[in-house]
């Protein structure tokens, strides 16, 4: 399928001698991402990646419990559906201690299926596997599959090798956002090199990896220090970087509260929205700071709630409350 003929299908079979230009696209609208989390998880594939041993699995396992139950994941509502959790690396005794510790309802617990190393090898082992499972994504009924881990999932001789690496993660990418699904894989980081957060090039092997993801979720946590970061990055989502502390009764993360300092983004889009009489539209505020419209409505909302704009007549306005 051509490039043209994806956007035709994209925007709903329109006739593909409409797009000729880009001016042609410009003034077409187009449907806003499937959020599987608001603002962090979009449909698509996600890297979740962190050195060993800091919470990983942990995070992963509460992100499967709020689908399963249209809960709440680091304070966002989910998007309610089947979980898949491919768990590579630990055994049915620890996922199950696990569970119960997180005091997964009744509801989360039918919504979610587990599947261990030696089904899932059975199933989709050998040099076409990832192909495979990617395959069986497409057609099936989850909006949320998670693989403990990348590594221990597809046979890659060398992490390293570019064109292995984009072999094995690019059909997970299409079939995921083809199919409007999540799929979150667990990884590792390279050795560490101090507290400075670059999740992209942090992940452990080829960059390409980060370059096939949609979205990359980096976990950080300071030698000696209880809290952590979880810097999130990615094709539709605000690069942002959430403070969390770790709840050893629940086995959860939890967001910290939130700083009451702007980031130099939001800094950005209340001068701007000064600069328009009366206010400003979201498309005037999308035109004048090159963002995307969904992202730019949730940074707007954000602002909102906490008093420093105020959305009155279909217009954003700097200062104030709503009215």
């Amino acid at each position: 399928m051509s490039l043209v003929e994806e956007l035709v299908k994209e925007m709903g079979g329109n006739d593909p001698e409409k797009i000729a230009t880009f001016a042609d696209l410009v003034r077409m609208e187009f449907p806003e991402p499937d959020w599987i989390v608001p603002g962090i998880l979009p449909a698509g594939l996600t890297i979740l990646a962190g050195p060993p041993k800091k919470g990983k699995s942990w995070m992963a396992l509460e992100l499967a419990l709020a689908v399963a139950a249209g809960g709440f994941f680091l304070g966002r509502k989910a998007l309610q559906g089947r979980v898949l959790y491919v768990a590579l690396e630990d055994s049915a005794r620890r996922l199950k201690a696990r569970i119960l510790k997180q005091g997964w309802s009744a509801t989360a617990l039918e919504n979610a299926k587990p599947i261990f190393a030696q089904d899932f090898h059975e199933q989709f082992a050998g040099k076409e596997g990832a192909a495979a499972f990617a395959a069986f994504l497409a057609n099936s009924k989850y909006a949320l599959v998670v693989l403990d881990t990348l590594s221990r999932a597809f046979r890659v001789r060398d992490w390293n090798d570019v064109g292995a690496v984009t072999a094995t993660l690019a059909p997970l990418q299409e079939a995921a956002t083809g199919a409007g699904k999540a799929v979150l894989v667990i990884d590792h980081h390279r050795k560490p090199n101090g507290f400075v957060a670059d999740a992209l090039t942090d992940i452990l092997g080829s960059t390409a990896k980060g370059a096939v993801a949609d979205v990359i979720w980096g976990l950080y946590r300071e030698p000696g220090k209880p809290g952590a970061r979880l810097v999130v990055d990615g094709r539709d989502v605000e690069q942002q970087e959430l403070n969390l502390r770790w709840d050893a009764v629940t086995g959860c993360w939890q967001e910290s509260a939130a700083s009451n300092t702007l980031t130099d983004i939001q800094r950005a889009t209340i001068e701007i929205m000064m600069a328009f009489e009366g206010g400003a539209t979201l498309s005037e505020l999308a035109a004048a700071t090159g963002r995307n419209r969904g992202n730019l409505h949730k940074e707007l909302q954000k602002l909102l709630e906490r008093g420093l704009v105020a959305y009155r007549n279909g217009r954003w306005i700097s200062g104030g409350e709503e009215t």
